[in-house]
């Protein structure tokens, strides 16, 4: 007998060409899930695009305040130059230079505090640049409010450039009486000059390497004018501490030949 073409074997079955029926290759569970799985990758994606746009916005906002206290810095600097050659040269536009000064750092510190200081030092590039500016600030504060009204009282006594009394009187008793209305100056000079000799260090303490460059040049700027500051107040402070000596042995010692030996 010949082999049977239109037979098949029990148990066996034609090979299916084309594509599979619904369900045959996918479980039906898979079905529903694609879209829903695609749903929640959008969604995903739509919200990291928005924390991304907060972030973008959030960082060119904080850009725009630190420039903006940059430029407060930089101004309050410049007063403060002028203040210290004013000590010398023009006492009477001390307040005016103060002022300012003053002025710039409180429009500064209310941009610090539109800043969530604390979180963003977490930040590398942002954080670094907000916390040198802040130290700055503080440091420039302290100038203004610890150093400065004692200076100016100083300068109405002393001549910074000739170290002498800028009016002693004729006699031994105006001299003396100069001294006496003035001790509580004497005594608080040597140590607001030490003071600013603090505000300096720690000014040039701030690591500026990777700051941005205005950031990183004002603060170098400052920290060159407080160098020039300390070397015009840092020869006064000796006069002071001779003159405080004076006070603690007693003024009804004063001789004026001793007056004129130390302060002349």
């Amino acid at each position: 007998m010949g082999v049977g073409h239109g037979r098949t074997r029990p148990g066996h079955h034609h090979a299916r060409f084309g594509p599979p029926q619904e369900g045959l290759l996918i479980p039906s569970s898979e079905i529903g899930a694609r879209p829903a799985r695609r749903a929640r990758t959008r969604a995903v994606a739509l919200v990291l695009a928005v924390v991304l746009l907060a972030l973008i916005a959030f960082a060119a906002l904080t850009t725009v305040r630190v420039n903006a206290l940059i430029g407060h810095l930089e101004a309050a600097s410049a007063a403060a130059e002028d203040y210290m050659m004013a000590l010398a040269e023009d006492p009477a536009a001390l307040p005016g230079h103060l002022d300012r000064a003053r002025s710039e750092l409180d429009q500064a510190e209310a941009e610090l505090a539109e800043v969530p200081l604390a979180q963003l030092t977490a930040v590398p590039w942002l954080g670094r640049n907000l916390t040198a500016t802040a130290t700055a600030v503080d440091q420039m504060q302290v100038l203004t409010e610890e150093v400065a009204p004692v200076l100016s009282d100083a300068a109405v006594l002393l001549d910074f450039e000739t170290l002498r009394l800028r009016d002693p009187g004729s006699t031994v008793g105006e001299w003396r009486t100069t001294i006496e209305d003035s001790v509580d100056v004497i005594r608080a000079a040597p140590g607001a000059i030490d003071r600013l000799g603090e505000v300096r260090t720690a000014i040039s303490e701030i690591d500026t390497d990777g700051l941005l460059p205005a950031v990183r040049d004002a603060i170098e700027e400052l920290e060159l004018a407080l160098d020039d500051a300390y070397g015009r107040v840092a020869p006064v402070r000796k006069t002071f501490s001779d003159l405080q000596e004076r006070v603690r042995d007693g003024i009804e010692n004063f001789d004026l030949l001793d007056l004129i030996r130390n302060l002349v």
